[in-house]
């Protein structure tokens, strides 16, 4: 009967032989623990707690080694920090159990010490064989690379908010939906609006809450992603790059700006262009955001940006080139029938309209143009500025159109939804963008689309949207009489702004069409 078991045990073994090289990497382990263990106790003559501790931890490198090499062949490297914080923990709650079952034996039970080492030891080994064949080792299933479905999403802001990336993100799941993909969405909002394909963290809880809350969804949903695409430095990334260690997973990330330097210009001071911003030091809020996002950017296994302006600039953070990936947002367009004269009657406005967009902020320059509107508006009283948008500047825009007497010429209307910008777009003369910095500016795309000539400064991705007095009129950013001189010069020459506003067209057409960014994300994902 004994020799009947024994072979059938002997034959389970053959068939499981994960089992036998985790018995012979445990009694390595333990046999190194052992040995030293006896070795401080008898011939450093330390006290034996004390020599348990110490072999203890000198053996967890030896059977961290052996385990996940051998033992389980996982040789994936980029698992190694998170399985190795894990296997540490484990180690750690099996340290502290293995002293005090150690202490109970020999003190209470008069156990000699090997001994009590051995019977612990083995009870702790065969418990942790199961965690780490079914957890920290378990490999995943094998996905073909070649065929990503599960796509997850980790966005900032998502519709019915309002913006670039809000856009951006249901572009993406409306569309890669369409070619077979499932697509996801973890994004800040208001928790009212939670759908299946997109769950929102409530924006409005404290922000540690609000973090834990979404790091939590994305370490769950970590499991079922194929990739994880990020679309922010700080509120999605720092979650995302904690639960992606954790996880072991590699995630894509998105970046469309510096926050540091954004929060810098907001809250603390920062007068400095972007270019400048990144050679100098600044206060410690600053640069504690500035380390964040960079440490954001390192762990990032691939990064999109949408200009080869930003692309310089996250070369400046000691990215690889290698690792960047410049690919152009499409700007979403729906050609208006209607002419711009009915358009403005639609719309009840009258004059020579001049527009521009953007979140009021310091560094989007809408002071200046509303500055310089007198001296324009000698050279023609029919010019209208309308601005769209809203932010922290708005009080301090409104008390300076109070001061210049411009009430009826120039006209702050807020937040405005989509369709109605594009109509109001369409129904401009001429769009004017003063800004300190863009990454890539949706709305100059929208402007060229919608057949209105552009004049934007000199800064960041517009150079890569305007040629010169081809498809658009570059200036200086808040140079006064240079602006001033580019409006009225271009509105003298209607030629050129017939000319401008076709050949912008053509452009934004075929570089920043729908279908040609969808191709190149694709291409990105699957071949993650």
């Amino acid at each position: 009967m004994a020799r009947k078991v024994l072979k059938e045990f002997y034959r389970y073994l053959r068939k499981n032989k994960k089992i036998v090289k985790f018995i012979i990497s445990g009694s390595i382990a333990t046999g190194i623990d052992i040995l030293l263990l006896a070795f401080f106790t008898e011939i450093v003559d330390l006290w034996y707690v004390h020599s348990v501790i110490i072999s203890f931890i000198i053996a967890f490198l030896a059977s961290f080694s052996l385990q996940k090499f051998w033992t389980f062949r996982d040789d994936r490297l980029h698992t190694v920090h998170w399985q190795a914080t894990i296997y540490l923990l484990i180690a750690i709650i099996s340290l502290v159990i293995n002293t005090h079952f150690i202490y109970i034996l020999v003190e209470y039970f008069s156990f000699h010490y090997l001994v009590a080492q051995i019977v612990v030891g083995a009870i702790i080994g065969t418990i942790n064989f199961f965690v780490y064949n079914f957890v920290i080792f378990k490999k995943e299933h094998n996905k073909k690379k070649e065929k990503i479905k599960n796509i997850l999403l980790a966005t900032g802001i998502y519709p019915p908010s309002i913006g670039g990336p809000a856009t951006y993100s249901k572009t993406l799941l409306d569309e890669l939906s369409k070619h077979g993909f499932s697509v996801r969405v973890v994004t800040y909002g208001d928790s009212k609006h939670n759908t299946k394909k997109a769950i929102v963290i409530d924006s409005n809880k404290n922000i540690f809450l609000r973090y834990f809350k979404y790091f939590w969804q994305i370490w769950k949903l970590s499991s079922w992603a194929d990739v994880i695409y990020v679309q922010g430095l700080i509120s999605e990334g720092l979650p995302s790059c904690l639960a992606c260690y954790l996880k072991g997973k590699k995630y894509i990330l998105k970046i469309v700006g510096d926050y540091a330097w954004e929060q810098g210009r907001q809250r603390w001071n920062v007068s400095d262009n972007l270019d400048e911003f990144q050679n100098k030091k600044y206060n410690f809020k600053v640069e504690f955001i500035r380390f964040l996002e960079k440490v954001v950017a390192r762990r990032a296994n691939k990064i999109i940006v949408p200009s080869n302006y930003l692309k310089n600039i996250i070369r400046r953070w000691g990215i690889r080139e290698e690792k960047i990936k410049v690919i152009y947002n499409a700007a979403n367009f729906k050609e208006l029938t209607e002419d711009r004269e009915k358009l403005k009657k639609k719309l009840g406005l009258n004059g020579d309209i001049i527009l521009s967009i953007g979140r009021l902020v310091p560094w989007k320059g809408f002071d200046v143009l509303i500055e310089i509107m007198p001296e324009i508006l000698k050279f023609n009283p029919q010019f209208k500025l309308l601005i769209i948008g809203d932010g922290p500047e708005k009080k301090s825009l409104k008390n300076k159109i109070k001061r210049h007497n411009l009430r009826d010429k120039v006209l702050l209307l807020g937040r405005v939804d989509y369709e109605k910008v594009q109509e109001i777009m369409a129904a401009s003369d001429i769009f004017i963008l003063n800004s300190a910095y863009e990454g890539l500016s949706h709305v100059l795309i929208e402007a060229q689309l919608n057949k209105v000539p552009v004049i934007a400064s000199r800064v960041g991705g517009n150079i890569e949207i305007i040629q010169d007095k081809e498809t658009g009129i570059l200036f200086s950013y808040n140079n006064r009489d240079e602006i001033k001189e580019k409006i009225i010069w271009l509105w003298q020459n209607s030629d050129l702004r017939k000319k401008i506003a076709k050949n912008a067209f053509i452009f934004a057409k075929e570089t920043f069409s729908r279908k040609k960014m969808l191709e190149d994300i694709k291409k990105e994902l699957c071949g993650f």
